[in-house]
């Protein structure tokens, strides 16, 4: 009786020695984080698809199989900043910091060789090719800087690694380079104004009525460097191109003007006011002058018009 016998050699190699195993990032992921009104407190979160795939030679690794852990890495900022990371604008202005997590908690930060986003990869049988998609997850704290510009802030953290670590250990171990990729980063700021108007008093008056000077102040703040005019309307009881209170009645005619020798008037069409913003926590005091020229018909009576200020940005 003859046997044949066949001998099956079983080779598992470590993952510093699989030659040919080789690992990319597919698409182009973004932090995206959308439009932010730099008024509104709190953080800004974004998240990103990473799209990966890995492949290795038919016996690299061994024949039956191979797995190991590919590690994620996001490189620093164009700055070189990790702690952290910043979005600039295209014009010289203050960075918006942010930073790149793991999980959405945001505990641990993503550093270029530490804290990876860790990914099981795994070859079946005479299998060469293993892909998927794994997520990063972006902070921006709150609030933005005060003096933060309208436009787009971008951040581009090139050369990010991808490494491996054989099964069972950490990515914060030494590790194999298997890949590099790119990750940005953006953010817009829009033009932003917040506006506050105070009454105009022109007091307790006498009969016959005199000529009344009073003023009061528009307060605008609004995103820094961002251009604006402010508007007042003509009020509810215009007549004759005056604007005019009333006591239910009766009329006083007033104006509204933007300098203290009441000759530059201020209406909500050709007459606006305009200004440039200092930034969100920086306030703009537009003073009004009111006038009520003098009036010896006037009748006695409590007078009031409500006037509409508008803002264009």
């Amino acid at each position: 009786m003859k046997r044949l016998l066949f001998l099956f050699i079983l080779v598992v190699s470590p993952l510093t020695q699989v030659k040919a195993l080789q690992c990319s990032i597919d698409n182009s992921p973004i932090l995206d984080f959308g439009s932010k009104d730099p008024f509104v407190g709190g953080n800004v979160t974004a998240n990103t698809s990473i799209q990966w795939s890995c492949s290795r030679g038919v016996f690299e690794g061994g024949f039956f199989g191979f797995n190991f852990t590919m590690c994620i890495n996001v490189a620093a900022d164009g700055n070189g900043g990790v702690f952290p990371r910043n979005m600039t604008p295209t014009n010289p202005g203050p960075s918006i910091p942010f930073n790149v997590h793991p999980s959405p908690a945001g505990s641990t930060v993503i550093q270029p060789t530490l804290n990876a986003i860790a990914v099981p990869v795994s070859f079946g049988f005479l299998e060469t090719q293993d892909s998927g998609t794994a997520t990063a997850f972006g902070i921006a704290p709150g609030p933005m800087p005060s003096t933060v510009l309208a436009e787009v802030h971008n951040a581009s953290m090139v050369n990010s690694q991808i490494r491996g670590v054989n099964v069972g250990q950490s990515c914060n171990t030494a590790s194999t380079l298997l890949g590099s990729y790119t990750l940005d980063a953006t953010i817009e700021i829009p033009d932003q104004c917040r506006i506050t108007a105070n009454d105009l008093d022109f007091g307790t008056q006498s009969a016959p009525l005199a000529q009344t000077d009073s003023e009061t102040f528009i307060d605008v703040r609004c995103t820094n460097a961002s251009p604006f005019t402010v508007g007042l309307s003509n009020g509810q009881n215009p007549s004759g191109g005056s604007r005019r209170m009333s006591d239910g009645s009766n009329f006083v005619s007033y104006g509204l003007f933007q300098d203290a020798a009441r000759s530059q008037e201020w209406d909500s069409t050709s007459n606006r006011q305009a200004g440039s913003g200092l930034g969100t926590g920086s306030s703009i005091m537009m003073t009004v002058f009111g006038r009520i020229p003098a009036d010896p018909t006037a009748v006695q009576g409590s007078y009031s018009d409500t006037v509409t200020v508008d803002i264009v940005f």
